[in-house]
């Protein structure tokens, strides 16, 4: 369904996705990723990969005329604390920056959370994030509502089970999280050429400002911030929207 609607997309070049399981995690497929994500986020090819393998699929963005990847993002499930519940967990997420406008990591959640809620229907998804700012900025601007991770935050089941996932989240691929910011040390660094292709206005964005209000350091501490929402109907719409509107723009003049 996905790659129809990419194929009705009038936007070029066009992309299509695949998706990779875990069990197809080799290091020729890693590395292949890895060159895209290290030219955006500076990052050891060793430490990717312990990330990479907590996975359990990968959604590989491709030009349909060349075949080269221009973005991915890792997904998995997790346990949850609560009654019927499960946790909806997005990895690296790495889009070229010719192509981050179209809403593909919108439509990498909407297609993993149809393939979880096909095998479960019955269970209550959420879905936490560890986000640059980049990729706080482009999730979080299509959503109704969300909530920033705050580890002091216990006063209710709910609080309880979203902080034990994120700290379990964190362990798994060795992540520090301060106890006080609730910030996640992943020493994962932005370049200076990433900065650079953002205008000083995309700083001012509300949504960018409330990240720096969380992580104020973060073009240099390696550091990235935790969110986490429910797939409420509004947020579903809302992202709905979010992807429709990106994909089916019109294109540019050439």
């Amino acid at each position: 369904m996905l790659n129809l609607l990419l194929q009705l997309s009038p936007l070029r070049p066009a992309v299509r996705v695949e998706t990779v399981e875990r069990r197809d995690f080799d290091d020729q497929r890693l590395r292949e990723l890895h060159a895209l994500s290290n030219a955006l986020m500076a990052e050891r090819f060793e430490h990717f990969c312990v990330h990479a393998r907590t996975n359990d699929v990968v959604h590989v963005f491709r030009r349909v005329d060349t075949g080269a990847i221009v973005g991915f993002q890792f997904w998995k499930t997790a346990p949850l604390g609560l009654p019927r519940s499960r946790a909806i967990v997005g990895g690296k997420l790495r889009i070229a920056p010719d192509f981050r406008t179209r809403g593909l990591h919108l439509a990498s959640g909407l297609l993993f959370l149809l393939e979880t809620k096909r095998r479960a229907p019955r269970t209550r998804l959420y879905r936490l994030s560890i986000a640059s700012l980049f990729g706080f900025v482009s999730i979080t601007e299509a959503l109704a509502r969300y909530e920033i991770f705050d580890p002091k935050r216990r006063s209710t089941a709910e609080d309880e089970a979203v902080r034990e996932a994120f700290l379990r989240l964190a362990g798994e691929s060795n992540y520090h999280v301060d106890d006080e910011t609730g910030l996640f040390l992943v020493n994962i660094f932005m370049t200076e050429e990433t900065l650079s292709r953002y205008p000083p206005r995309y700083f001012d964005r509300p949504a960018a400002r409330r990240y720096a209000a969380v992580n104020p350091g973060f073009r240099t501490n390696g550091c990235y911030a935790g969110f986490w929402f429910r797939f409420t109907s509004d947020n579903l719409l809302s992202m709905t929207r979010a992807v429709a509107r990106r994909l089916f723009r019109k294109a540019a003049p050439r």
